[in-house]
């Protein structure tokens, strides 16, 4: 399974990188970008397959692909600011680190602002139906 591979390379890069952060800091966090990007190397496929198969729920169920399409964006940006918060934190930038999420929640708003609208569109005309 490749759990077990990410697991072991996330081991390995977590150890190395404590070895290596004892001499020279700069490196280690170069050691950890290094395995979190064999991490998600690791992890595209599955992604990738969970994406189509999420896809294809949708289009059976009928629902309007732009609601799916907002959910993974926002999903995908939420992951990724996450992703790049850590690191920053990692390399002990707090501060850069909290300017990063707030910034993903920012874009995540923007991204749900045209969902939102049209509910709020949907609940005024039903509203006004009554």
């Amino acid at each position: 399974m490749d759990i077990f591979k990410i697991i072991g390379v996330g081991l390995i890069g977590g150890i190395l990188s404590m070895t290596v952060k004892q001499y020279k800091k700069e490196y280690a966090l170069l050691v950890s970008l290094a395995t979190v990007t064999v991490i998600l190397f690791f992890t595209i496929d599955t992604l990738e397959t969970a994406i189509s198969q999420i896809s294809l729920i949708t289009e059976k169920s009928g629902v309007d692909t732009r609601y799916f399409t907002a959910v993974m964006k926002v999903v995908g940006v939420a992951y990724i600011t996450q992703f790049g918060a850590e690191i920053l934190r990692d390399g002990g930038e707090g501060a850069i680190a909290l300017k990063v999420e707030l910034a993903g929640k920012v874009f995540i708003l923007g991204l749900t602002l045209p969902i939102v609208t049209e509910f709020l569109e949907v609940c005024v005309n039903a509203l006004s139906a009554v």
